[in-house]
């Protein structure tokens, strides 16, 4: 059964992430390493709109979506344009169907390729999101 969304995430910066993430799904994979990945911070929370059809999973505090899990593969984040810019230069691709400031960090399965370092980027979108005002 699906669930609403959470109206503390019902605002002007989470609005393209949610119309962008309306239809999609999240393989329970790539939604683990996710949820795995923002363990450690402090005030996260987790919404997927249905566990048992593996829809899409987010995260967010303080009513800022900071990042999501979709499709096989797909773990995106909200960065700031420092950390963006370093995240492009170390392999991710601009997210932009939720914003200029969105980033795709998919994991390799190529073992000659740098594993990417989730836990890492999902640090810097959650302090980007905390010194965001949700407006």
């Amino acid at each position: 059964m699906e669930q609403e969304i959470p109206g503390s995430l019902i605002n002007r910066i989470n609005a393209p992430v949610l119309a962008h993430l309306k239809a999609l799904s999240a393989h329970s994979d790539i939604a683990g390493v996710l949820i795995a990945a923002v363990k450690r911070l402090g005030d996260v929370q987790i919404f997927c709109p249905d566990v048992s059809t593996y829809r899409y999973v987010v995260v967010s505090t303080e009513g800022i979506i900071f990042g999501f899990a979709v499709g096989m593969n797909t773990i995106a984040f909200r960065l700031d344009a420092r950390m963006k810019g370093r995240a492009l230069m170390t392999g991710a691709v601009p997210y932009s169907e939720c914003g200029d400031d969105w980033v795709c960090v998919t994991p390799h399965g190529d073992d000659d390729w740098p594993k990417v370092d989730v836990p890492f980027w999902a640090l810097k979108a959650y302090v980007f999101a905390r010194a965001t005002k949700p407006g």
